[in-house]
């Protein structure tokens, strides 16, 4: 036993031995040529020698400006040696000139690396002029007067409102050609990403287009807006605003390009002959989501700073809506009810996708649906859609009770209550998990395109609910 113990102890030292003799070096960052000084937008040149034994993964040269990485150039390598590219210095609007970090970092397939530091001087280029190009033109902007960072244009455009794009040129040894532009206006961008310059003088009447190359600052310029309040910062294409409207007033939206591709919710809103927006809601605070992945507004109630469930006592505050397959599933595809549109973003009796009626005031609420658009169409056999209303906005545990005191017969739209088949009718199977339910007729067709008001009266209890034909 001895004899085993000790030839075990033998077989360790020497399986360490081997390791030892097989130990990975780390690689060593030899020379690092580069320039010293550089202007945003610069391509810079940069030379690295590499010494390393192992086989090599990568180097990476990394741009850091307070702190923050925001540009990186990756080389992947095999072997030791002297490799050379170039790093570009990004134009990061608000950044004052001054020096800023660059990090090499040699690293082996075995991931050991090393990392050395060089500091770069970095300016701001004052660019003996910009280019802006639109439909009606290419202008030369040329630099303003005693403001270091401005260049404008003065022309008189044939329309108030056009789109155009910045273009800046190659600045110094190093420099190249860009762009500014895009809804919230950043350098480097795509020729696509116009910026939409708006004004409210006379057309033929000559004004400044202008741009500043620090602030990026842009005149006439309009930024995305409802009822004159700007949307802050959009973070994953959604901005929002908090405000209080007024019943019947009029409502500008400005700011969206493509407005016109964007779904208008008749619940909330009417759309004006000028081409503003009446607010059909009682006065109050809302919540205005601009959603640009699905291209509408969603306008929700408020009370304080949160979204308003439903008060009993006052008969105030928000009634939500959700729904999906009602009582028979049928062979219908499963995306029954949802705004802007069934198909884009369909409830699916999901709470999270909650949707408001528009409080009308004493206690009466309203919801718009539109057939084929958001709401089911009801035309394929033993296929319904199902919809409940609820007291709080993101859940569906507090349902309201229901009373369809007023619905529809007849051919898609009549309201001719003495002849046909309904239209809509009450159900309340699924009131344990869903609420009370207002369902479609199977086949019964709504007419596509036809638009349904719900009129719901929450001043009895039950509440009752009429359905009528806009």
């Amino acid at each position: 036993m001895r004899k085993l113990h000790l030839l075990l102890i033998f077989f360790v030292y020497l399986f360490c031995s081997c390791n030892n003799d097989t130990k990975i070096d780390v690689p060593t960052i030899s020379f690092v040529d580069m320039v010293g000084s550089a202007y945003m937008a610069d391509s810079v040149p940069f030379t690295v020698t590499v010494n390393a034994d192992y086989p090599m993964n990568s180097i990476r040269i990394q741009f850091y400006s307070s702190g923050e990485m925001v540009s990186e150039r990756i080389i992947a390598i095999n072997t030791a040696g002297t490799y050379g590219g170039k790093l570009f210095v990004p134009f990061v609007k608000d950044m004052n000139d001054g020096t800023s970090e660059v990090k090499i970092i040699a690293k082996n397939k075995n991931f050991d690396y090393s990392t050395q530091t060089v500091t770069l001087n970095i300016s701001r280029p004052k660019f003996p002029y910009l280019t802006l190009k639109t439909a009606y033109g290419t202008f030369r902007m040329e630099p303003v007067s005693g403001k270091s960072y401005e260049y404008a244009v003065d022309y008189a455009f044939p329309v108030q409102e056009f789109n155009g794009i910045i273009e800046a040129p190659a600045y110094g040894e190093n420099g190249n050609s860009f762009y500014f532009g895009g809804t919230a206006i950043k350098a480097n961008a795509l020729s696509t990403d116009s910026i939409l310059f708006i004004t409210d003088q006379p057309v033929g009447t000559e004004y400044t287009v202008s741009f500043d190359v620090r602030s990026y600052d842009v005149q006439p310029f309009v930024k995305p807006s409802f009822d004159g309040v700007e949307f802050p910062g959009f973070a994953d294409n959604l901005a929002i605003i908090e405000k209080n409207f007024s019943q019947n007033q009029s409502i500008l939206i400005r700011g969206f390009l493509d407005i016109d591709n964007w779904w208008i919710d008749p619940t909330f809103l009417i759309t004006n002959a000028d081409g503003t927006y009446r607010f059909r809601a009682m006065d109050g605070k809302y919540r205005v989501t601009a959603d640009q992945n699905l291209k509408f507004f969603r306008i929700e109630p408020m009370r304080g700073n949160g979204l308003a469930d439903f008060d009993p006592v006052t008969k105030t505050g928000g009634i939500w809506v959700n729904g999906g397959i009602g009582d028979q599933a049928g062979t219908a595809p499963v995306e029954r009810l949802g705004i802007p549109s069934i198909t884009a973003n369909p409830c699916l009796w999901d709470p999270a996708k909650n949707f408001a009626m528009a409080p009308m005031g004493n206690g009466i609420y309203q919801v718009k649906l539109i057939a084929n658009v958001t709401l089911f169409l009801s035309n394929v056999s033993a296929s319904t859609v199902g919809i409940s209303f609820y007291q709080n906005s993101r859940s569906m545990d507090n349902a309201l009770s229901l009373d369809l005191v007023e619905t529809l017969y007849g051919s898609p739209g009549s309201p001719d209550s003495g002849a046909g088949t309904p239209r809509f009718m009450f159900n309340n199977g699924n009131s344990s998990s869903r609420g009370n339910m207002i369902v479609s007729g199977s086949n019964r067709t709504l007419g596509n395109g036809r638009t349904y008001v719900f009129t719901l009266d929450a001043n009895d209890s039950p509440a009752k609910i009429s359905i009528t034909l806009e």
